[in-house]
């Protein structure tokens, strides 16, 4: 194995195990301040992208597109369902993601 892909599998393994630290912080968000978990959200959507590792699961529907929030229903973000339609508003910029219940 070259040099070049030695160095890409380690850097993605520490961007693998810098996710699973920062999901666990997001997980719970009663323990932690706001503007922390602001910045855990954001370095997530970084680290994510930035290393093309994807988002994980539970987190990928959660995020504002336009200010990289994490939402948490009732904490930072609004619910609203409107004709099996659900609305998710993010408080911080106005931004809604629309989800569909109809099969």
């Amino acid at each position: 194995m070259s040099r070049k892909k030695t160095l890409k599998k380690s850097r993605q393994h520490r961007a693998k195990l810098a996710q699973e630290y920062l999901q666990k912080i997001l997980e719970e968000p009663q323990k932690n301040s706001e503007d922390f978990l602001k910045t855990a959200s954001k370095q997530l959507w970084n680290i994510s992208t930035r290393h093309r590792i994807g988002l994980p699961e539970t987190f990928k529907n959660r995020f504002c597109r336009k200010c990289k929030n994490l939402l948490y229903p009732g904490l930072n973000s609004r619910v609203r369902i409107r004709s099996k339609v659900r609305y998710l508003t993010c408080n911080e910029c106005g931004m809604t993601k629309r989800t569909n219940f109809r099969s």
